[in-house]
């Protein structure tokens, strides 16, 4: 019998061990041929007791117990942070939310009623603090790099006090991927994505000559047509600089749950993540360059 959907995406329940709620993607709503066994009906509460009711469905009379066994393997925290770390080092943009000063400045251009409220831009960046000098990265700690412009409003912003968040993803990739499992369409829902919260923090000026150098072969790496608006340089058509995003906490939804983690990681760990290894005492022992990213080939 083929396995079914509720059973190899939720397999959560095997020889009684799970309990038969948990916080996870909910499955009411999925059409499905099979049988649905274990549904607990969500009752009419607030939503705080609703998510804590979420239920979890699972046909466990389609798969042996290995099998199923085999399909509830998530990766630990610490493999799903490697692949956030993976994550980040590969992407090159993301979504980056701030929120406007309230009041506006008087020399703002928005409309008043935009003070305090958030807007999210899409905006370059690159994994850069392992490519600068000893003494000013860190070699590698996970804090993105921006080029950013004086006039932009992510920027603006910040400047203005506001805190940042950077939401980046896997789903991009989705045509390299495989389904979950077999006749499951291709989703970008099951696909990693990760939102960095924290604060900009701009390079100490005049950056010095091996920073700067180090700055622009990384970042003009990731994005050739940075060149054109570099810091400094003659007829850009917006002023720039360098600053990095000091990361306080990191969110992660790894794709469905009960197949990824789904939820907030160690920060410390985050930090302490290198290319090639780990820091002492920090996971054990590995680098993001040991992971990879659905689709990826070796």
């Amino acid at each position: 019998m083929a396995p079914s959907i509720t059973g190899l995406t939720y397999g959560l329940l095997l020889l009684g061990a799970l309990p038969r709620i948990i916080t996870a993607t909910p499955v009411a709503g999925l059409n499905v041929d099979s049988e649905v066994v274990g549904q607990v009906p969500l009752p009419n509460t607030p939503f705080e007791a609703a998510v804590e009711h979420d239920a979890v469905f699972v046909d466990t009379e389609s798969q042996s117990d290995e099998a199923a066994d085999e399909s509830i393997l998530a990766p630990s925290w610490w493999v799903s942070t490697l692949m956030a770390r993976r994550l980040l080092a590969l992407s090159t943009s993301g979504v980056v939310s701030t929120v406007f000063p309230d009041p506006l400045p008087p020399k703002s251009h928005a409309p008043a009623e935009v003070a305090g409220q958030s807007i999210s831009l899409k905006e370059y960046f690159a994994d850069c603090d392992e490519a600068l000098p000893a003494g000013v990265g860190n070699g590698g700690d996970g804090s993105p790099t921006f080029l950013a412009l004086y006039i932009a409003t992510t920027f603006r912003n910040t400047a203005a006090g506001s805190n940042i968040s950077l939401s980046i993803d896997w789903w991009d990739h989705l045509n390299n991927t495989k389904p979950v499992f077999p006749g499951f369409p291709l989703s970008p829902a099951g696909l990693p994505r990760v939102t960095l919260f924290g604060y900009i923090e701009p390079f100490e000026t005049p950056v010095p000559q091996e920073t700067e150098s180090a700055l622009r072969s990384c970042y003009t790496q990731a994005h050739p047509d940075s060149q054109a608006w570099l810091p400094g340089r003659l007829g850009s058509p917006h002023g720039s600089y360098w600053a990095k995003m000091v990361v306080t906490q990191v969110y992660w939804i790894g794709g469905f749950g009960g197949f990824q983690q789904i939820g907030w990681m160690n920060v410390t760990e985050w930090n302490g993540i290198r290319r090639m290894g780990s820091l002492p005492g920090i996971g054990d022992g590995r680098g993001w360059e040991d992971v990879r990213l659905p689709g990826e080939t070796e």
